[in-house]
């Protein structure tokens, strides 16, 4: 009776556990599959970047390597004006298939630009989007020192500096003899003295 009501315990206990580990299991997978497409790595110009000069093209970086399939990768970017201003189709490096551009017109108006990617990765097969932004603002030049004016400028010449006259260094002077130095002095005659008063000593006993 007892042994069935242990069997009886153990069925439960795995009937309640055993989901549970299939749950759990699902839970640490599934965002890693999620992580997994080729999501925006990083991109040129960046996100939220302000630029000083119109870009020419959108370079984006993506997590994975994308899958050449027409349509499938694309770069849409709008102006402050609400119009699109990409130039022909997208393009995927060949030396980096993590790399994808599209050219932009040649005059772009000062603004906020809005960027709008969609991937589809070789890896697995799926696709992912997203979005970001960055401005075009020429008037950033004043706020900023243009890298040519800070190199015209030369570093002003050192000048000479006289160097201090080296000093003699001073030498240690023995301190002078002390009474320890008289008692070390005396511990050889005492020596002497103490050896040849046991050796008389020794003669006076053998006689």
């Amino acid at each position: 009776m007892q042994l069935q009501t242990e069997v009886i315990k153990t069925s439960a206990w795995v009937s309640v556990a055993w989901p549970a580990a299939i749950a759990i299991g699902l839970a640490l997978l599934l965002p890693g599959e999620a992580e997994a497409h080729a999501r925006y790595f990083r991109s040129e110009p960046g996100e939220g970047a302000t630029v000083s000069q119109a870009p020419a093209r959108v370079d984006i970086w993506f997590a994975q390597e994308l899958f050449r399939r027409q349509g499938e990768n694309r770069i849409e970017v709008t102006g402050p004006d609400g119009r699109a201003v990409q130039v022909g189709d997208p393009v995927v490096d060949d030396d980096d298939r993590t790399h994808l551009w599209v050219e932009l017109e040649a005059s772009l108006l000062p603004g906020e630009y809005r960027v709008v990617w969609h991937s589809l990765s070789a890896e697995d097969g799926d696709s992912a989007e997203g979005e970001f932004g960055f401005i075009f603002d020429p008037a950033a030049l004043v706020t900023s020192t243009p890298m040519g004016e800070a190199s015209a400028t030369a570093p002003p010449e050192p000048t000479a500096t006289a160097l201090p006259r080296s000093q003699p260094t001073p030498t240690a002077t023995p301190a002078p003899d002390t009474d320890g130095g008289c008692a070390l002095r005396l511990v050889p005659v005492l020596g002497m003295a103490a050896l040849g008063w046991r050796r008389r000593w020794g003669r006076c006993a053998g006689r």
